[in-house]
């Protein structure tokens, strides 16, 4: 057997409990022997829920924040010019840009002396944009300096991330990777420009994809499609066991969703169709997965709709908890959409969680998700926005339950033939492997 690999992991924010597709790619190279560290460039929330692997595989000894100055990131907010002033959201008080400047001169100093063409670099707003701007770039690039390790290969998830570390290919002299996930690939180039990714898309070896569609709007944005590499989400099947979904005459008929609750997962649509199917099914229970800015509105509309009395606003949940809900539930929704601001989803996990446990699945004709999910086999596919048709297929499957017993199976059987967590950690460890030796020839 070869060496273990040496790898390390980039990311926005950890631990995010919604971004299980991240700690189970890091869970599954550690139980494999590998070694992997995270860097971050920001501490989660305090008080939101963690995922029980986090401490388990004790992720926090093994990740690395960039400790960088809230107004430089997240904030990004420009240091130019000097005489003016810096208010972070939330600061009692503004700050004086000399200071922000006089602050990092000794970091600036240290890294001219060893790096000064890698310094000059993450100065420069032509490579870096807003992230030279507001210093975030420097702050990055120092914070790398004093970690004294080698790595096989990096890899970033989401492009944003990409962008802010790609230096750390010359810093690190090793190959990256960078995997897409939705709005980095829909919202980010429509706010940033079409061109956002012309120099990650240069200095990464390989970009990943979780979707054919995704591929597809990655070389569309000028992304080589020989760098393009398709990468599925993996389902730990031990975790997410199937169960026959038998439902005694007394028992409600329980749908389940989850995700942010932000524009694209269509969390208005679910309400509306549950409010439709009650008129003739009264006995539903509806439970919501997840937090988000839309929380308030959505509660809102519920009580509007007269069913707030069926549906639970679970906010975020950690992994046994969602398992929990799943296992009870008669069938699960995602009724996602393309948002006003064009963010749009990649191939959601939660899908492929559902069919896994055998849960019928009713989603929408969006993005990667007919993929995933095949129509008419593990459930439907409806038209985006369109409640009426999301009603018209629950009160199906509520009038002909023998449905959810051969959707729930094909299903299972999908995910087991396609995404299962073996299969996708190898197609990961290909990509790695073929990097580490074109870069040791």
């Amino acid at each position: 057997m070869k060496r273990p690999l040496r790898i390390a992991i980039f990311v926005g924010s950890f631990p995010v409990v919604s971004e299980t597709f991240i700690l189970r790619q890091i869970t599954a190279l550690l139980d494999l022997g590998h070694d992997v560290d995270i860097y971050a460039d920001t501490r989660a929330e305090s008080g939101t829920a963690v995922q029980p692997e986090v401490e388990r595989h004790q992720l926090p000894s093994r990740t690395t924040f960039m400790d960088i100055p809230p107004e430089a990131a997240p904030w990004e907010m420009p240091v130019w010019p000097l005489t003016g002033k810096t208010w972070p959201p939330g600061s009692p008080a503004a700050i004086p840009n000399w200071q922000r400047a006089v602050r990092v001169l000794p970091r600036l100093g240290r890294s001219f002396m060893s790096m000064p063409r890698l310094t000059r670099q993450v100065l420069s707003r032509t490579e870096y944009g807003y992230q030279a701007a507001s210093l975030s770039a420097l702050y990055r690039l120092t914070r790398l300096q004093s970690i004294n390790k080698r790595y096989d290969v990096l890899h970033a998830h989401f492009g944003p991330v990409g962008n802010s570390f790609r230096f750390a290919c010359r810093l690190w002299r090793a190959p990256l990777v960078v995997s897409f996930h939705g709005y980095d690939f829909t919202t980010v180039p429509r706010q940033q420009g079409p061109s956002v990714y012309e120099k990650l898309f240069i200095d990464a070896q390989i970009i990943t994809a979780n979707s054919n569609y995704m591929g597809e709007k990655l070389q569309s944005l000028g992304c080589p499609p020989e760098k393009i590499r398709k990468l599925s989400y993996g389902i730990d099947l031990e975790k997410f066991k199937f169960r026959a979904r038998n439902r005694t005459a007394d028992e409600p008929f329980r749908i389940v969703t989850t995700g942010r609750l932000v524009e694209k997962k269509g969390m208005e649509y679910v309400l509306r169709a549950v409010a439709r199917a009650a008129r003739k099914h009264p006995g539903l229970r509806c439970d919501i997965i997840g937090d988000g800015p839309l929380r308030g509105q959505l509660q809102k509309l519920a009580v509007e709709l007269s069913v707030d009395q069926m549906v639970q606003f679970h906010g975020a949940l950690n992994g046994d908890a969602v398992r929990s809900l799943l296992d009870r539930a008669h069938v699960f929704v995602l009724a996602s959409v393309t948002a006003r601001d064009g963010d749009q989803e990649g191939a959601p996990v939660s899908i492929l969680e559902a069919q896994a446990v055998g849960l019928p699945v009713i989603s929408t004709r969006h993005s990667g998700i007919p993929e995933i999910m095949p129509d008419g086999q593990s459930g439907w596919l409806v038209p985006e926005r369109d409640s009426d048709a999301l009603a018209e297929r629950l009160n199906q499957l509520l009038e002909s339950p023998q449905l959810s017993d051969s959707f729930g199976i094909h299903g299972r059987r999908f995910v087991e033939a396609h995404f299962s967590s073996a299969l996708c950690i190898n197609v990961l460890l290909d990509i790695y492997t073929e990097l580490r030796e074109r870069y040791s020839q």
